[in-house]
């Protein structure tokens, strides 16, 4: 992989200018081109009522997935001393894993679960290169340490056959975007979407309120656990034919979830945050590329 380090600048985004963010492609194309270029195929791929699924990894996924790693010399030399001595007590102690935020959380699991997941990540990961887009964390902005992980990240997949190119690569948080940004609401227009997530009747009630908002024809659910999804088993008979998107909330057990869509023809998008966006959208705001800056 010839990866290209480029300026990530977007125009509906100009508030993050200033921090000289940077971004790894693999063609020298301007990135506002590059997302509508995104946007089309994703309609194009409604279209054609295919299997395309779309998977995100960013840094929690690369943790569990690859081992903490702390080491970054971007940082400064008190947090970088603080953050390794962190990971060696948690590693120490046996701390359980969990990505999470304010709001959200990726799941909870312990180093026993953790055993076979690269077999799970292998297979899911080399269909969807093969089949679908990967949209990974390739960002490096101010403040926030995730490119240490790269190199593991793609020695992992020269070793598991994961073929990353032009065609199925795109920046992590090109989701975010198409997902959330007005311009881009025709992706919902008149849809048969299904969700995949953990839910209740409250959130059940606030998201369909925003997809119907959104001009979403119909909506239909699947339940998964919030904190096992690696574990959890689905039944992909009860997804009807005539659904158009797909959209999956199921932290780093996503995974699992995606490996037993394989043969439904739909577009399958791993939506993750936005689900906490569409249940809340005062919560576009706790997180990059949520909610538009100019």
């Amino acid at each position: 992989m010839n990866f290209i380090e480029s300026k990530f600048v977007l125009k509906d985004y100009r508030d993050y200018d200033h921090e000289n963010r940077k971004v790894y492609l693999l063609e020298d194309k301007d990135c506002d081109d590059l997302l509508d270029e995104f946007y089309l195929k994703l309609l194009d791929q409604i279209c054609k009522k295919e299997h395309f699924p779309i998977i995100r990894l960013a840094d929690g996924e690369f943790q569990f997935l690859l081992g903490k790693n702390e080491f970054n010399l971007r940082k400064p030399i008190f947090l970088l001393l603080k953050n390794i001595l962190g990971e060696l007590y948690r590693k120490l102690v046996g701390v359980k894993f969990e990505a999470k935020s304010r709001t959200y959380t990726s799941g909870i699991y312990s180093f026993s679960d953790r055993e076979n997941v690269k077999e799970q990540y292998a297979e899911c990961l080399r269909h969807i290169s093969n089949n679908g887009i990967l949209a990974l964390y390739t960002i490096i902005k101010p403040k926030f340490y995730t490119e240490q992980y790269l190199p593991k990240l793609f020695s992992f997949f020269d070793s598991e056959d994961i073929h990353v190119n032009k065609d199925n690569y795109i920046p992590f948080y090109f989701i975010y975007i198409i997902l959330s940004n007005a311009k881009y609401s025709f992706l919902y227009k008149d849809k048969n979407i299904h969700l995949i997530t953990s839910f209740d009747s409250k959130r059940r009630i606030s998201i369909e309120s925003t997809m119907k908002s959104l001009g979403v024809k119909s909506v239909s659910w699947t339940q998964i656990s919030r904190d096992r999804s690696l574990f959890d088993k689905i039944d992909v008979n009860k997804i009807r034919n005539d659904i158009d998107i797909i959209f999956v909330g199921a932290g780093i057990g996503k995974v699992n979830i995606f490996n037993q869509l394989k043969n439904t023809q739909a577009l399958i998008i791993d939506a993750g945050y936005i689900f906490e966006t569409w249940e809340n959208p005062d919560l576009k705001k706790e997180r990059d590329y949520c909610d538009t800056k100019n």
